[in-house]
């Protein structure tokens, strides 16, 4: 069954990729005669300054963000001569584009993808990763680091679809991505590559140069022919075998296209052995297609997490666009969906309040060195925030702080002139470092004035700021008064829940 996209929405965050998602999406909205939709989502993340009050109104500044990506998006737009419909959202991206999707029934969402690594990616995550495991309609995504999209940024250019390539594995999710690709394939008129890969059977037999050589119970004895000659048998066998499957996948292939298709593609038909999304990629390398389709399975929890490695590995290494068409959801289970979907938006933003740890170890300024040291070590905690005798803050003290005292004084390097001594670095630092080494209690060797958060700070941006400044413990501040701290720890069990 021939399926048609109606309505098509480029997911767009304004990087340097903008032009081709659009371009694409421009491409197939004039194909299909579809409406075209652009939506950028204000994620809530907005890097401050640390001297910047801690009452800012981030309400505010999420207004005047979505108000300019709405005046972005029209640019875009009249740049590209589209008729468009626009959409600003604000949370996290890949919830907020699924939940836009569905309300306005997408029927098919564009997005780039740029990979990544280290703790940054652990931290705030892949977008299109995450759009892969909960979107419901199908995903078209560009990966600029494996393919050369730098071409088709133009407003005028065209994409042309000359070869298309779709994964058929015979289940439901297979189905409806082989009846995306016969949509496509049948509107460009294109070469239609049909792929099944069968796994490797694991193979086990004797080593040749074993000679079966035992005599027992009176029979007789095999010598190193009798061996070869069973095995070059059995290889025939297993020959014969596997092309007896291969002709019947083949012909169950074929048994799927209609019967007129040759008037508007042409079908190829292919049969690969090892392991599915190698030989896809490789294949795909090899014919110069233009885009894999891929149908992914269910939507149960596990999958949300684990959601077709196949998929993932093809996507993040494909040569060209990769088109994820999941099965669809019964309607009465994407309503439920769509309902705790709402509850969750409501308070959507996790903040310092929500995370903190409030039980929180302290110390005072004149508590000695020592001590301060073994409160550290007995609790297992990186930092400790200093306080005064009414839990106002002074300071923080961390166990790099603390390494201070093994580290050796610097001389300052001085120059001689006129029987003068004239210093050629900061005295204060000089001071300030001697203090450090030679501090015999916390006001000594504490960090003054440190980076704190106030209790409806976003988790985003305290995850930010221990990623950008390499910050271990953040203390949490209502008025100048300790509340509470947050540690990595914290952040961590809040995003794997997530």
């Amino acid at each position: 069954m021939r399926i048609e996209p109606k309505k098509i929405m480029c997911a767009i965050d304004f990087s340097d990729f903008t032009d081709t998602v659009l371009t694409y999406g421009k491409t197939l909205a004039n194909e299909f005669n579809s409406k075209l939709c652009l939506c950028h989502v204000v994620s809530g993340s907005f890097m401050v300054a640390s001297h910047i009050s801690p009452y800012a109104d981030y309400a505010g500044i999420e207004a005047e963000q979505a108000r300019q990506a709405q005046d972005k998006l029209a640019k875009l737009g009249k740049d590209f001569h589209l008729d468009c419909e626009i959409m600003v959202g604000s949370g996290y991206p890949a919830e907020e584009i699924a939940q836009l999707a569905r309300e306005n029934d997408v029927d098919m969402v564009i997005a780039a993808t740029y990979g990544g690594s280290g703790v940054k990616r652990f931290l705030i995550g892949s977008v299109t990763d995450r759009l892969v495991k909960i979107l419901s309609c199908p995903l078209l995504v560009l990966n600029p680091s494996t393919q050369d999209l730098n071409s088709l940024s133009l407003p005028e250019k065209k994409i042309e679809f000359k070869k298309i390539l779709v994964g058929c594995d015979f289940s439901e999710g297979s189905q409806l991505a082989f009846d995306y690709a016969l949509g496509l394939a049948q509107e460009f008129q294109t070469k239609l590559y049909l792929a099944h890969v069968v796994r490797p059977a694991d193979q086990t037999g004797l080593s040749s140069s074993e000679s079966i050589n035992a005599r027992q119970d009176g029979y007789p004895a095999w010598n190193m022919a009798d061996y070869l000659e069973l095995k070059e048998n059995t290889k025939i066998w297993e020959h014969q075998k596997k092309k007896s499957l291969f002709k019947k996948l083949e012909n169950q292939l074929l048994s799927k296209l209609p019967k007129d298709c040759k008037n508007w593609c042409t079908p190829i038909i292919t049969i690969l052995k090892g392991h599915p999304y190698k030989e896809l990629i490789t294949y795909a390398q090899q014919e110069e297609v233009d885009m894999i389709v891929l149908g992914i399975h269910g939507h149960n929890l596990l999958e949300t997490f684990l959601v077709g490695s196949t998929t993932d590995r093809i996507i993040s290494r494909a040569p060209c666009p990769v088109l994820a068409v999941r099965t669809l959801v019964d309607a009465s289970l994407q309503d439920k969906r769509d309902e705790i979907l709402k509850e969750v938006k409501k308070d959507h933003i996790i903040t310092a309040r929500d995370i903190m740890e409030t039980n929180v170890i302290k110390v005072s300024p004149d508590t000695d060195i020592i001590s301060a040291a073994k409160i550290l070590m007995e609790n297992h905690i990186n930092g400790v925030p200093v306080v005064d005798a009414n839990d106002t803050l002074q300071g923080i003290l961390c166990q790099s702080d603390l390494i201070y005292q093994q580290k050796k004084v610097s001389i300052p390097p001085v120059f001689s002139m006129l029987d003068s001594i004239l210093p050629l670095s900061s005295s204060k630092q000089f001071d300030d470092e001697f203090k450090k080494i030679a501090a015999i209690n916390v006001d000594e060797a504490m960090v003054k004035n440190p980076v704190t958060a106030h209790l409806d700070m976003p988790i985003s941006i305290i995850a930010s700021l221990m990623v950008e400044k390499h910050f271990h413990t953040i203390p949490v501040v209502d008025q100048n008064k300790l509340v509470g701290v947050i540690g990595k720890e914290d952040v961590l069990k809040v995003l794997i829940s997530a």
